[in-house]
């Protein structure tokens, strides 16, 4: 039995020896399969990163610019941000009304432009943007294209950012004659408003072209008095649909008592023929082609008819139009105030803004794609294209490659997301007229002042005055009793009640 016992240790022992041998030799082979599978795994991932790593798809609902289907800045752009991009474009008149359907119907854009305060305090109080600053730290170059100033002028009450505005850095108008036709009648740039008078008269009624016809003016414009008459507004101290400061407390120009002399003075001209009658019903196209014709001689006019490199191509079409043509600013107008002021000043908050859906899907990619066309690399491609091939840049100073018909056909300088025009290929007397313009523009103490009441009365009452105003210069209305029941009127219509909310929260903010 001890014998039979021996044996059957040594068996066993035998036995275990042989299965650990065994279990080591699996081990091995069940590793290598492991190994095999890992790197089956892994090769797995990297096919996971390349899905992960297609374009994002994303909807833009922007400003229509006239972006192709197939156009080589979207195609860029898109490389660049690896997304792919569906683009809806609507006209400037079109465009909030068709944002409010859209967003109606539930079909919300991840991307999104808007004009008015109105429409961005709807949009943020609705929950429908995305605060913009809280991925500050993740995308430091969107942070970095706007200045500390202009942000807080975009923060609205509860401390968020929602979106970013198309910058121009510069007044879009100024005050300019022409002085070649200034030399023709031996005259000087205007200072007052009867030495305006007196230049203005002879430009719309003594042919100074020429050409035996009576199709020169001093101004246009086309169904609205604000912006293109604002160098006699001004001239009284006032501005219509215009936010100022009076006595510490905040008004709106459309009421003071001073605008019915300057629409006394703007009936005397057009009454005598020295405005275009056609300002009531020309839209902004057919103003655009008068002001390169060289149509109006003294007024407030595009600040571009300055760049003699052809900037937004009205220079050129003026000078081909009359070759011996030449504009020349002049100053703030005297004569009608004690505190005369200049033109109005563009919004820091930028006139077209971008604002990212708070149900988009994809908000890195969105951040991503307004990041990029931010920083200095993005919106150099946007503004100027590709250098090398369609600019070079030399000691800052940048020089165009292509002319305006080609970098239309490549849709250069037409994506306005968190965009800054830029102006570095400008001609020197452009930069100098811009310098001029901001010298004498009228700041707007309440801009980036966001209240509820905007977006109730904001619209309606502007249109209302542009239409009441036109009335009275046109002489459909008589402007004694006329603009007394305008300011009732006014007032009834919730200019009142904007008023209060904006200067309280002046008050407030200051």
């Amino acid at each position: 039995m001890k014998k039979f016992t021996v044996i059957l240790l040594i068996i066993a022992m035998c036995l275990a020896s042989f299965t650990g041998c065994g279990k080591k030799d699996n081990e091995k082979d069940t590793n290598k399969d492991t190994n095999v599978t890992s790197n089956e795994n892994n090769d797995a991932n990297d096919e996971s990163n390349k899905t992960s790593d297609k374009p994002a798809k994303l909807k833009l609902f922007l400003h229509s610019r006239d972006i192709q289907d197939k156009s080589f800045s979207k195609d860029y752009i898109e490389e660049k941000t690896n997304t792919e991009l569906e683009i809806t474009q609507v006209t400037t008149k079109e465009l909030e009304n068709k944002l409010n359907i859209i967003l109606a119907s539930g079909k919300r854009p991840d991307i999104m432009n808007f004009y008015t305060d109105a429409m961005e305090d709807k949009l943020a109080k609705g929950g429908a943007l995305l605060p913009l600053n809280e991925y500050f730290d993740k995308y430091p170059e969107l942070k970095a294209s706007r200045t500390e100033e202009v942000w807080n002028t975009m923060r609205h009450d509860d401390g968020n950012i929602y979106a970013i505005g198309y910058s121009t850095a510069r007044p879009l108008s100024i005050i300019a004659y022409r002085k070649d036709w200034l030399d023709k009648f031996g005259m000087e740039v205007p200072t007052t408003l009867d030495e305006y008078y007196e230049f203005a008269k002879k430009v719309a009624l003594e042919d100074p072209d020429g050409n035996g016809k009576n199709d020169t003016f001093a101004m246009g414009g086309y169904s609205r008095v604000d912006k293109f008459m604002d160098h006699i507004f001004g001239a009284y101290g006032v501005l219509p649909n215009y936010w100022m400061e009076k006595d510490g407390q905040i008004v709106n120009g459309s009421v003071q008592p001073e605008i019915k002399e300057a629409l006394k003075y703007l009936k005397k001209l057009y009454d005598e023929k020295i405005i275009d009658p056609e300002f009531v019903t020309d839209n902004s196209s057919r103003w655009k082609t008068k002001v390169k014709a060289g149509t109006f001689g003294a007024g407030e006019t595009k600040i571009h008819l300055f760049d003699k490199n052809n900037f937004q191509n009205y220079y050129a079409p003026f000078i081909q139009k009359n070759p011996e043509g030449e504009f020349v600013y002049g100053p703030v107008l005297q004569g009608g105030s004690d505190s005369p002021i200049g033109v109005r000043t563009e919004s820091a908050k930028g006139w077209v803004r971008t604002g990212i859906s708070s149900e988009c899907k994809d908000v890195d990619a969105a951040l991503r794609l307004l990041a990029w066309a931010a920083s200095e690399e993005g919106n150099k491609f946007v503004n100027y294209g590709v250098e090398g091939e369609h600019y070079k840049e030399e000691d800052g100073h940048v020089t165009r490659l292509i002319d305006n018909a080609k970098g239309k056909e490549l849709d250069i300088d037409k994506f306005y997301i968190a965009k800054t025009a830029l102006i570095d290929h400008s001609s020197p007397e452009f930069q100098d007229a811009i310098d001029y313009s901001k010298k004498s523009a009228a700041s707007n103490p309440a801009d980036g002042i966001m209240v509820d009441e905007s977006s109730k009365y904001e619209a309606d009452l502007v249109d209302f005055t542009n239409r009441e105003f036109i009335g009275m210069i046109v002489g459909a209305t008589d402007i004694e009793s006329g603009f007394d029941s305008f300011v009732q009127e006014w007032n009834q219509r919730g200019g009142e009640a904007l008023t209060k909310a904006v200067n309280d929260k002046y008050q407030a903010r200051k």
